[in-house]
């Protein structure tokens, strides 16, 4: 009988490899700033449908045995192949200018990667199938180069909606944490599923991300800085009042929380335009009507 231990080695050894990859993007560029913002918008792209095909819909199930909750220890090898095995891979096939062929035996990798996972009993299909990862994959990796393309152009709607998809991929990795230490939990009634949790919990990301992505977008100031403070705090609040969240923190810890997080949010806003130059709603507006 296989020791249970033994599931994370596959999930470790794609880990280093994929991070190999990474590392070696960001070497052969000169702009980390826009390769951090591709990655960061690949993983974006990962979550919205991994919250439709796992979290809604239940597709299938990871068992990396890396936490002792089943249902984390699901989320969290979603999350290493969300945000990472598929990601990382995107970014060096883009960075190098790696075309369609590139895609395709990318299809094929990660098909071969989720038939051994189902062989050695680290992973398990619902209603998912290989065919789907064989056919999506190489499309999705298209994707990243024609966004990498959008960021290179500059236009303000792909900035716009990198910086919303920077902020979400954060917001929901720190409430993951929060989740797993057992420090919030949303949901409704009086007693929180962790089913309700994962689906609520990125409606909240998008939402809170959205108004941090709209306070920052003509400038990262204090003003903005300040704005997102008290519109995150006051939704939060309201959560708390009616009864949507549970939450453990002490006020100091949580307001420090909240802090570094808009802190690190207007850092993002500086990475994806460059600086603190203004942008205005307008140039959206005007690259959305296009």
């Amino acid at each position: 009988m296989k020791n249970p231990k033994q599931n994370k080695i596959p999930f470790i050894i794609l880990l280093v490899f994929h991070t190999g990859l990474l590392c070696y993007s960001f070497y052969k560029t000169k702009n980390n700033k826009r390769v951090f913002t591709l990655l960061m918008s690949n993983i974006g792209f990962a979550y919205l449908l991994e919250f439709f095909v796992l979290n809604i819909f239940n597709a299938y199930k990871y068992k990396p045995r890396m936490m002792k909750k089943k249902y984390f220890d699901n989320i969290l090898g979603a999350i290493l192949s969300q945000a990472i095995f598929v990601p990382f891979t995107a970014v060096f096939l883009t960075t190098l200018k790696i075309g369609w062929v590139g895609k395709v035996m990318g299809g094929v990798y990660f098909s071969l990667v989720e038939f051994v996972f189902l062989r050695i009993n680290v992973y398990q299909h619902n209603w998912w199938k290989t065919v789907y990862t064989l056919i999506l994959i190489p499309l999705y990796l298209k994707v990243s180069d024609i966004w990498n393309m959008f960021l290179a152009k500059k236009y303000s709607l792909i900035h716009f909606m990198s910086l919303f998809l920077t902020s979400m991929v954060t917001e929901a990795n720190i409430l993951f944490i929060f989740a797993s230490l057992r420090k919030i939990r949303f949901g409704f009634g009086r007693f929180h599923t962790l089913n309700e949790h994962f689906i609520i919990v990125p409606l909240y990301a998008i939402f809170y991300s959205l108004i941090s992505t709209l306070s920052f977008l003509k400038q990262n100031n204090w003003i903005s800085k300040l704005r997102v403070l008290v519109l995150t705090v006051s939704l939060d609040l309201l959560f708390k009042r009616v009864k949507l969240v549970k939450e453990k923190f002490h006020v100091l810890d949580y307001l420090t929380i909240r802090v570094l997080a808009i802190l690190l949010h207007g850092k993002y806003r500086d990475w994806v335009y460059g600086g603190n130059n203004e942008v205005e709603l307008k140039e959206i507006e005007d690259e959305y009507s296009k």
